[in-house]
């Protein structure tokens, strides 16, 4: 599902700006909340992922719903500082002493990512209890980041030593942390990763949870979420009973939370015909929506105020106002017709987008908006602005 359309507030803040921007819909993002919250194992925590967006006003809506953060930086701590979320947890691969020696001092929850990482926690916080993180060998369909590939976590056959290296350094292990992959829409697939991470608990002696982290998709017409919520409640009620305790579940939506929760506006600039194609310019950039640059994976792309203009007669590429010869933001797409001062939305923009903004093409941070219930945008953050004054 895409944010509710509110014409007229966006055309009114296409007006005054002559700029691209990002707009949230605060009744989207409460919807997504409201869905995670649902879940029905009674110890159940959500950590949203902050890497996906780290906008403080969103963040403090999840603070006020009771979530925490996970964070895989000092400059991400801060953040939730800021924030005033207080239930954070730390993790990431090659974690330096300096860093790993803060945490320690700040007391921050950190899941430990190999057995090296495991002796240099012990050194820093003897007598310390962590999380391990974990690489499963689990590998269906679309896990693409569990196996011999990855580079995250201590693999299976790692396990034992992890452990001894725990007992050596007085460290207690107290429960797997798992990434399943992104974007996973079959819940066989996402289940066989839960139980094969279920499995796995039996070494921790002291389990005290299971971090499943995240993985879901933007649209919840996409996933199963009820089918979802059903098989963690049976198998983590099983694990709790197994084991006599309760056992906390850890979940970590990043993209799920705020992705389908916002549009990038961008005006057109200019339209060039090719012989194959035509080119759409904007005042924008893909550094300004880069999950294509990182991903190859373009944002939907529409006329933000639909007037019934035919398509266009050959496929339309939608570019930036840059020098950079791979500055795409759309290829190949079918647009209706559009001029010189027309706007375009991009969608599925709340979640690694904004958060992901490179410099290196020069073009000025965006703002934010956010929609408020009656459809007013507010202001959440300021963009920049390097227009030279008029001689």
């Amino acid at each position: 599902m895409e944010p509710t359309p509110i014409p007229d507030a966006v055309r009114a803040l296409c007006n005054e700006l002559d700029r691209p921007f990002y707009l949230y819909d605060r009744t989207r993002i409460e919807e997504n909340i409201r869905r995670f919250r649902s879940i029905s194992y009674p110890h159940t925590k959500i950590h949203f992922a902050s890497m996906a967006n780290d906008n403080p006003v969103l963040l403090g809506m999840l603070r006020d719903n009771g979530f925490g953060l996970f964070v895989n930086s000092l400059k991400h701590l801060a953040l939730a500082d800021a924030a005033g979320i207080d239930d954070v947890i730390f993790a990431s691969t090659g974690v330096p002493e300096h860093v790993m020696r803060r945490l320690v001092q700040r007391g921050v929850w950190v899941n430990l990512d190999s057995v090296d990482q495991v002796a240099l926690f012990g050194r820093l916080s003897p007598g310390g209890r962590a999380g391990l993180r974990l690489n499963i060998d689990e590998k269906s369909k679309n896990n693409v980041f569990i196996g011999a590939e990855s580079r995250i976590g201590v693999m299976e056959s790692e396990i034992d030593a992890a452990f001894d290296a725990a007992r050596a350094a007085g460290v207690t292990l107290t429960g797997p942390h798992v990434y399943l992959g992104t974007d996973v829409t079959d819940i066989a697939d996402l289940v066989a990763g839960v139980d094969r991470t279920i499995a796995l608990s039996d070494a921790f002696a002291e389990l005290a949870f299971v971090d499943l982290g995240g993985g879901f998709p933007l649209e919840a017409e996409r996933f199963d979420f009820a089918a979802y919520d059903a098989a963690l409640n049976e198998r983590m009620t099983c694990l709790a009973e197994r084991r006599g305790r309760a056992v906390q579940l850890v979940l970590e939506p990043g993209r799920a939370m705020f992705g389908d929760a916002a549009r990038f506006y961008v005006q057109v600039t200019d339209v060039k015909e090719r012989p194959d194609r035509w080119i759409v310019c904007t005042n924008a950039s893909a550094s300004l929506i880069p999950r294509a640059m990182f991903y190859e994976d373009y944002n939907p792309v529409a006329p933000a105020f639909p007037d019934g203009e035919a398509p266009f007669d050959k496929p339309v590429d939608i570019v930036g106002a840059t020098t950079y010869s791979r500055d795409f933001m759309a290829r190949g797409v079918t647009l209706p017709r559009v001029r010189i001062g027309d706007w375009l939305r991009f969608d599925h923009a709340g979640s690694y987008c904004y958060s992901m903004i490179t410099r290196f093409l020069g073009q000025d941070m965006p703002p934010e908006y956010l929609r408020a219930p009656d459809g007013t945008p507010v202001l959440i953050r300021e963009g920049e602005r390097f227009l030279e004054e008029a001689v």
